[in-house]
C-alpha cells in the first residue's frame, strides 16, 4: 500500500492498493476512488458484541468501518483544515488516536478503543474514546490546524487541553486533572479542565480542537 498526501487548506490522502490489498476507515469520509475497488464493511466487536452496542450508544463510536480493497486508488479527507501524518507502525508498537482522527489504515492493522476518564465534575469532561491501533503497518491520520510532535522522557509531563490530543504512544498515560484559577475556593469551583500526558512515549498535539471546528 502506498500514501501519499495530497496537500492544501483542506488535505486528503491517497491510498494506492495493489491487488487483494485492503484498508479500512471511519464510514463517510471516503472523497473517491476508482472503479476498481472494493467496497464492503469491517465490524467492530472489540470486548464482545454488548460492549460495543454500548459503546456505540453512548459514546458515538462507530460499530462498523468501510473496508475498501485494491487493485486501484482511494482518497479519503476529514473535510477540514489542519494537516495529515503518514506513519508506519513498527511490530508490536501500540499508538492511541484521538476519535475522529484516523483516515485509513491497513487491514492487517488490529483495530481497539480506550476510555479516558474525565474527573466527573457536573458539566465538565465526562472522558472521551481514542482508536487503539497496533503494528506493522501503515495508517494515515488527519491533525486539524497544525501538528506539535514530541517525545516525552519517562515520568516527564505535559499538561493540555484533552481537544488538543491527536495520538500518543500507548506507554503514555493520559489523565484528567482541574486546574484551579488561583487559590481558595472560588479557584477551585472554577478550576479548568485539562489533561496531563506523562511518559514516556511520544505525544503529537492538534493546534484546533475538532469539536469547536464543526460546533
Amino acid at each position: 500500500m502506498e500514501l501519499e498526501t495530497l496537500k492544501g487548506m483542506v488535505p486528503a490522502v491517497l491510498a494506492t492498493l495493489a491487488p487483494q490489498e485492503s484498508i479500512y476507515c471511519e464510514h463517510g469520509i471516503m472523497l473517491y476512488k476508482d472503479p476498481s475497488i472494493g467496497v464492503g464493511r469491517k465490524t467492530i466487536q472489540s470486548g464482545g458484541l454488548l460492549s460495543t452496542m454500548k459503546r456505540t450508544a453512548v459514546g458515538g463510536v462507530p460499530f462498523f468501518m468501510a473496508e475498501f480493497t485494491g487493485p486501484g486508488s482511494v482518497a479519503f479527507s476529514r473535510d477540514g483544515i489542519g494537516e495529515i501524518r503518514d506513519i508506519e507502525l513498527a511490530p508490536n508498537e501500540v499508538l492511541d488516536v484521538a476519535e475522529g482522527s484516523l483516515l485509513c489504515a491497513e487491514n492487517r492493522i488490529p483495530y481497539d478503543m480506550i476510555y479516558v476518564k474525565g474527573t466527573n465534575r457536573i458539566g465538565r469532561m465526562m472522558g472521551f474514546w481514542m482508536d487503539r491501533l497496533t503494528g506493522p503497518g501503515k495508517i494515515a491520520l488527519h491533525g486539524y490546524g497544525n501538528i506539535i510532535s514530541m517525545t516525552l522522557a519517562a515520568h516527564e509531563l505535559v499538561t493540555c487541553d484533552y481537544g488538543a490530543v491527536l495520538f500518543k504512544s500507548a506507554s503514555v498515560e493520559a489523565r484528567a486533572k482541574n486546574l484551579p484559577f488561583g487559590s481558595g475556593l472560588i479557584g477551585k469551583l472554577e478550576s479548568y479542565e485539562v489533561l496531563e500526558l506523562v511518559g514516556p512515549g511520544k505525544v503529537a498535539l492538534q493546534s484546533i480542537d475538532p469539536k469547536q471546528q464543526h460546533s
